[in-house]
């Protein structure tokens, strides 16, 4: 098909699709000629901006990763935390406001912020479904920022959130990143961080139940314990503030008496602490021949019964059984 000259076009010849696409192409490649410069210019400006931006981004990180270093260096725990919990959120205000600073002004290159204005008044029509569907966003980032300047915890920090447990690696001002036992980072909403535990504050509690058999001295085996639980705390005053207390009996079970013991430790060292009494206590009692109740099976010579299952000593158990047969078999004579 041959087109037609636009010259020779008049408003009685109407445009075909092909003719009016054709038209659009010739204007706009006519307009590049003609602010080709212009337009090369604008190019270089929007890489000069996001070159910028890179290393405004790069001073930020550079700048929060040295308040850091310099807070660790003073030895002071709690306020390494504190500057490390600050500065991560710094960083993502920093980097939402940067990202937004230069896109504002890459449209400003092209002329595109002019209606911004008209746009801004616009968006207020439709700010009530706007704000619907960004409340959890919203929720997520005032969340966020209480929970920093109140200080519910820090970086470094141990906590335990509703759903998650683990440290604390990094403070957003969206979400917060944590290390979890098991070695997953876990990103949590700010939002849906209603409770939190943290366990890097102040002192904490190591709680263990020993279980002791019913036939044993329940006095000597407190004494055994005691002298355990004093001579760890001695050997780890790192973890322990203060002296281990031997609560007595905290329960009858059905094959055992257990004992309550409690040590107040350094922070988030519970269980560690924990560990180590248990090991300690497990060692004094192998030295001193107190054992720890469980399950036996006590047969009876001669019994062609099944064999009888037992939660106590064997020795003892098994002695009091033929007993009280050597009496039944008197009485009967």
């Amino acid at each position: 098909m041959t087109l037609m000259p636009l010259t020779t076009l008049t408003r009685e010849d109407p445009l075909s699709i092909t003719e009016q696409l054709y038209q659009k192409v010739v204007e706009l490649w006519y307009y590049i000629l003609d602010h080709l410069g212009e337009l090369i210019w604008r190019l270089i400006m929007v890489v000069v901006i996001l070159i910028l931006a890179r290393i405004i981004l790069f001073m930020v990180s550079r700048w929060t990763k040295g308040m850091i270093e310099q807070a660790k260096r003073r030895n002071n725990e709690q306020h390494s935390r504190r500057v490390s919990s600050m500065m991560t959120l710094f960083r993502s205000v920093a980097r939402y406001g940067i990202y937004f600073i230069a896109a504002y002004m890459i449209l400003g290159q092209f002329n595109l912020t002019s209606g911004m204005s008209s746009l801004i008044a616009a968006a207020g029509i439709g700010s009530v479904a706007i704000g619907f569907g960004a409340q959890s966003l919203v929720k997520d980032v005032v969340t966020g920022l209480f929970m920093m300047f109140e200080n519910q915890f820090s970086v470094g920090d141990y906590i335990k959130t509703e759903t998650e447990e683990g440290t604390v690696e990094a403070t957003a001002l969206r979400v917060t990143y944590l290390r979890n036992p098991k070695g997953e980072q876990v990103i949590i909403p700010n939002g849906s961080i209603s409770r939190v535990i943290n366990y890097s504050r102040g002192y904490n509690i190591a709680r263990l139940t020993i279980s002791t058999a019913y036939e044993a001295d329940t006095r000597q085996v407190m004494e055994v314990i005691a002298q355990a639980a004093e001579h760890y705390a001695q050997t780890h005053q790192e973890l322990v503030e203060g002296e281990p207390v031997v609560l007595g009996i905290t329960e009858f079970a059905g094959s055992s008496v257990d004992i309550g013991l409690t040590c107040r430790v350094k922070p988030a060292m519970q269980w560690e602490v924990e560990r180590g009494l248990r090991l300690a206590i497990k060692e004094e009692f192998d030295r001193r021949g107190v054992e720890f109740p469980y399950p036996h099976v006590v047969t009876v010579p001669g019994s062609n019964s099944s064999p009888v299952l037992f939660h106590q000593q064997p020795k003892e158990r098994k002695k009091s059984d033929w007993a009280a047969a050597m009496d039944s078999d008197g009485d009967d004579d």
